[in-house]
Protein backbone atom coordinates (compact mmCIF):
# COMPACT_ATOMS: atom_id res chain seq x y z
CA UNK A 1 0.00 0.00 0.00
CA UNK A 2 2.62 2.24 0.85
CA UNK A 3 4.25 1.51 -2.55
CA UNK A 4 0.97 2.35 -4.49
CA UNK A 5 0.84 6.01 -2.75
CA UNK A 6 4.38 6.92 -3.47
CA UNK A 7 3.59 6.14 -6.93
CA UNK A 8 0.70 7.74 -7.07
CA UNK A 9 2.55 11.15 -5.77
CA UNK A 10 5.05 10.71 -8.14
CA UNK A 11 2.53 10.23 -11.34
CA UNK A 12 0.63 13.62 -9.49
CA UNK A 13 4.11 15.18 -9.22
CA UNK A 14 4.99 14.27 -12.98
CA UNK A 15 2.21 15.43 -14.46
CA UNK A 16 1.40 18.46 -12.83
CA UNK A 17 5.32 19.51 -13.79
CA UNK A 18 5.14 18.09 -17.17
CA UNK A 19 3.13 21.15 -19.06
CA UNK A 20 5.04 23.41 -16.69
CA UNK A 21 8.85 22.29 -17.98
CA UNK A 22 10.84 24.72 -20.08
CA UNK A 23 12.83 22.18 -22.33
CA UNK A 24 16.23 24.08 -24.05
CA UNK A 25 16.30 21.88 -27.06
CA UNK A 26 13.65 19.47 -28.94
CA UNK A 27 15.50 15.97 -31.35
CA UNK A 28 13.63 13.48 -32.99
CA UNK A 29 13.51 10.46 -31.20
CA UNK A 30 13.97 8.36 -34.57
CA UNK A 31 17.39 10.74 -34.75
CA UNK A 32 18.48 9.37 -31.46
CA UNK A 33 18.03 5.55 -32.35
CA UNK A 34 20.21 5.95 -35.62
CA UNK A 35 23.10 7.17 -33.65
CA UNK A 36 22.58 4.93 -30.79
CA UNK A 37 24.80 1.80 -31.08
CA UNK A 38 25.13 -1.99 -29.13
CA UNK A 39 25.83 -2.33 -25.54
CA UNK A 40 24.97 -4.36 -22.41
CA UNK A 41 23.65 -7.17 -24.69
CA UNK A 42 21.38 -4.57 -26.58
CA UNK A 43 21.09 -3.97 -30.27
CA UNK A 44 20.25 -0.50 -29.64
CA UNK A 45 20.99 1.07 -26.57
CA UNK A 46 19.35 4.65 -26.50
CA UNK A 47 20.14 7.47 -23.54
CA UNK A 48 18.31 10.25 -23.27
CA UNK A 49 18.83 13.75 -21.69
CA UNK A 50 15.50 14.76 -19.81
CA UNK A 51 16.32 17.93 -20.61
CA UNK A 52 15.75 17.91 -24.01
CA UNK A 53 12.03 17.02 -25.70
CA UNK A 54 12.10 13.99 -28.32
CA UNK A 55 9.37 14.23 -30.92
CA UNK A 56 8.05 11.05 -33.11
CA UNK A 57 8.09 7.41 -32.57
CA UNK A 58 10.24 4.58 -33.45
CA UNK A 59 10.38 0.99 -33.68
CA UNK A 60 12.02 -2.34 -35.12
CA UNK A 61 11.34 -5.86 -35.64
CA UNK A 62 14.00 -7.75 -35.20
CA UNK A 63 16.45 -5.63 -32.93
CA UNK A 64 16.67 -5.38 -28.98
CA UNK A 65 16.38 -1.91 -28.19
CA UNK A 66 17.03 -0.54 -24.45
CA UNK A 67 15.95 2.91 -23.64
CA UNK A 68 17.02 4.75 -20.71
CA UNK A 69 15.05 7.62 -20.13
CA UNK A 70 16.22 9.32 -17.54
CA UNK A 71 12.71 11.16 -17.31
CA UNK A 72 12.55 12.52 -20.63
CA UNK A 73 9.71 13.11 -22.30
CA UNK A 74 9.00 11.98 -25.44
CA UNK A 75 6.02 14.07 -27.67
CA UNK A 76 4.70 11.66 -30.27
CA UNK A 77 3.13 14.60 -31.97
CA UNK A 78 -0.37 12.82 -32.80
CA UNK A 79 1.70 10.26 -34.87
CA UNK A 80 2.29 6.40 -34.01
CA UNK A 81 4.39 5.47 -31.04
CA UNK A 82 7.35 3.59 -29.91
CA UNK A 83 6.85 -0.41 -31.61
CA UNK A 84 8.53 -3.64 -31.31
CA UNK A 85 6.99 -6.02 -33.68
CA UNK A 86 8.91 -10.00 -33.81
CA UNK A 87 8.30 -12.60 -36.08
CA UNK A 88 8.68 -15.96 -35.09
CA UNK A 89 8.42 -17.76 -38.05
CA UNK A 90 10.80 -15.17 -39.35
CA UNK A 91 13.58 -15.75 -36.84
CA UNK A 92 13.19 -11.93 -36.20
CA UNK A 93 13.01 -11.41 -32.13
CA UNK A 94 12.90 -7.63 -31.13
CA UNK A 95 12.30 -6.27 -27.74
CA UNK A 96 11.84 -3.18 -26.23
CA UNK A 97 12.89 -2.60 -22.52
CA UNK A 98 12.11 1.24 -21.84
CA UNK A 99 12.60 2.91 -18.39
CA UNK A 100 12.02 6.77 -16.93
CA UNK A 101 9.83 7.91 -19.94
CA UNK A 102 7.06 9.76 -20.09
CA UNK A 103 5.53 8.74 -23.46
CA UNK A 104 2.67 11.59 -24.36
CA UNK A 105 0.22 12.58 -27.26
CA UNK A 106 0.54 9.29 -29.56
CA UNK A 107 -2.35 9.32 -31.86
CA UNK A 108 -2.59 5.32 -32.20
CA UNK A 109 -0.33 3.97 -28.90
CA UNK A 110 1.96 5.04 -27.18
CA UNK A 111 4.01 1.50 -27.15
CA UNK A 112 2.53 -0.89 -29.04
CA UNK A 113 3.93 -4.89 -28.43
CA UNK A 114 3.03 -7.34 -31.14
CA UNK A 115 4.05 -10.12 -32.65
CA UNK A 116 6.57 -12.19 -30.93
CA UNK A 117 8.89 -10.88 -27.96
CA UNK A 118 9.72 -10.43 -24.41
CA UNK A 119 9.72 -6.73 -23.30
CA UNK A 120 9.89 -4.36 -20.12
CA UNK A 121 8.42 -0.89 -19.28
CA UNK A 122 9.28 0.44 -16.33
CA UNK A 123 9.04 3.45 -14.05
CA UNK A 124 7.18 4.90 -17.27
CA UNK A 125 4.29 7.52 -17.61
CA UNK A 126 1.60 6.98 -20.60
CA UNK A 127 -0.38 10.21 -21.20
CA UNK A 128 -2.83 11.19 -23.68
CA UNK A 129 -2.14 8.19 -26.22
CA UNK A 130 -4.82 6.97 -27.72
CA UNK A 131 -3.67 3.46 -26.64
CA UNK A 132 -1.39 3.80 -23.50
CA UNK A 133 0.36 0.75 -24.23
CA UNK A 134 -1.12 -1.65 -26.59
CA UNK A 135 -0.25 -5.60 -26.62
CA UNK A 136 -1.14 -8.32 -28.95
CA UNK A 137 -0.13 -11.86 -30.23
CA UNK A 138 2.57 -13.87 -28.48
CA UNK A 139 4.09 -11.32 -26.23
CA UNK A 140 5.60 -11.47 -22.87
CA UNK A 141 6.08 -8.10 -21.43
CA UNK A 142 6.49 -6.96 -17.67
CA UNK A 143 5.02 -3.52 -17.00
CA UNK A 144 5.54 -2.18 -13.49
CA UNK A 145 5.50 1.11 -11.49
CA UNK A 146 3.66 3.36 -14.90
CA UNK A 147 1.39 5.73 -14.74
CA UNK A 148 -1.95 6.07 -17.41
CA UNK A 149 -3.19 8.90 -17.96
CA UNK A 150 -6.24 10.20 -20.08
CA UNK A 151 -5.87 7.39 -22.52
CA UNK A 152 -8.57 5.76 -24.06
CA UNK A 153 -7.03 2.73 -22.58
CA UNK A 154 -4.56 2.35 -20.43
CA UNK A 155 -3.05 -1.22 -21.43
CA UNK A 156 -5.17 -2.38 -24.16
CA UNK A 157 -4.60 -6.69 -24.42
CA UNK A 158 -6.00 -8.13 -27.66
CA UNK A 159 -5.86 -12.02 -27.98
CA UNK A 160 -5.17 -14.96 -25.39
CA UNK A 161 -1.97 -15.52 -26.07
CA UNK A 162 -0.11 -12.84 -24.30
CA UNK A 163 1.44 -13.13 -21.30
CA UNK A 164 1.24 -9.25 -19.49
CA UNK A 165 2.83 -8.86 -15.76
CA UNK A 166 1.77 -5.69 -14.25
CA UNK A 167 1.90 -4.31 -11.22
CA UNK A 168 2.06 -1.24 -8.82
CA UNK A 169 0.71 0.76 -11.84
CA UNK A 170 -1.88 3.39 -11.55
CA UNK A 171 -4.59 4.91 -13.95
CA UNK A 172 -6.62 8.22 -13.63
CA UNK A 173 -8.50 9.86 -16.20
CA UNK A 174 -8.83 7.07 -18.89
CA UNK A 175 -11.85 5.56 -20.83
CA UNK A 176 -10.58 1.79 -19.41
CA UNK A 177 -7.78 2.02 -17.18
CA UNK A 178 -6.91 -2.07 -18.33
CA UNK A 179 -9.10 -3.84 -20.65
CA UNK A 180 -8.16 -7.54 -21.75
CA UNK A 181 -9.21 -8.58 -25.04
CA UNK A 182 -10.39 -5.10 -26.55
CA UNK A 183 -10.86 -4.83 -30.15
CA UNK A 184 -7.94 -3.63 -32.36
Amino acid sequence: MKRMIMNFIIGLTFVSTLFARDFGSSMSLYEVYEQSGPANGYDRYMVLDPEILYTGGVGSGEESIYIDGKGAVIDLQEGTGIWISGDVNNNMTGSLNIDRCTIVNGGSYGINLSGYSTNSITNCNIINDHWGIQVSDNINVVIRDCNFVDNMYGVAIIGTETNVHLSYCNGWNNDYNYMLNCFG
